[in-house]
């Protein structure tokens, strides 16, 4: 008897001012995954574990917006709630085969957890204010599962807090380590926010957990571009942030 095929599962956060959950779902279920929708409140009500998570999860997405009202700093409120409140370890995860996704907010987060390195963070753009406008962004290296195979594509960016920096105490030493394991896989084409080395999205050395300012969630279709009716004939066509979700499944497919 034919039986269908399993169907890699997203758990995406919700609650808390993130505001981007329906848009990374739907650009997730595109990607054929099956996305389910929680908020951090109600997991931490039900104490879901690690193991938990591990078990019925391939990808947990972090969504933009801006959580807690971005108080105490942007994700840092987020990324305790997740260490303390859940209990949760995103590198034992990424170990166990899962892959981690952090977009705007989510990426704040992420940083702030040290899933990059204790001595990298993010401040307030070089402007001092409030960047929403599209950009364009260039991969960088092949060990990053999540942008593997992609070219430059136009991304759109919305945050007060998007520029990445590395501690000047050892930013040498540590440049070069994020060089040499392919840390900084996705770069600006220009300088919208004055993050280090123009920095627009960073994969830890596994190449499973990234996260980026830019929102590819907003992408998924050629229409969402501010310039698609230059191009009508291309209507119809996906937008090139779908390639980041569509590499994830082909990854999340290998261990199914």
């Amino acid at each position: 008897m034919n039986t269908l095929p399993a169907t890699p599962k997203v758990l995406v956060l919700t609650g808390d001012s993130l505001g981007g959950a329906q848009e990374t779902a739907l650009a997730f279920s595109l990607a054929k995954f099956e996305p389910q929708i929680e908020s951090l409140g109600s997991l931490i009500r039900k104490q879901m574990s690690l193991d938990a998570l591990s078990s019925r999860f391939q990808v947990l997405a972090i969504p933009g917006g801006f959580s807690f009202g971005d108080h105490l700093g942007a994700g840092k409120v987020l990324a305790l709630k997740i260490r303390h409140a859940l209990d949760w370890d995103l590198a034992r995860f990424s170990q166990r085969g899962g892959l981690v996704l952090g977009i705007g907010n989510g990426f704040q987060a992420l940083i702030k957890l040290g899933l990059f390195s204790k001595d990298v963070s993010i401040t307030l753009n070089d402007q001092g204010r409030f960047r929403t406008e599209w950009v364009r962004t260039q991969p960088v290296g092949s060990r990053c599962i999540w942008t593997k195979g992609m070219g430059n594509l136009d991304l759109p960016i919305r945050h007060t807090e998007g520029r990445v920096v590395i501690a000047s105490s050892a930013k040498l030493e540590v440049w070069a380590r994020m060089e040499r394991v392919g840390m900084a896989c996705l770069r600006y084409g220009g300088d919208p926010n004055g993050s280090e080395e123009r920095i627009a999205g960073l994969c830890d050395a596994s190449g499973r957990i990234f996260g980026l300012m830019p929102h590819p969630e907003n992408f998924v279709r050629w229409t969402q571009h501010p310039e698609w009716t230059a191009q009508p004939g291309r209507a119809n066509s996906p937008g090139q942030g779908l390639a980041f979700f569509e590499n994830a499944y082909s990854e999340a497919m290998k261990s199914m």
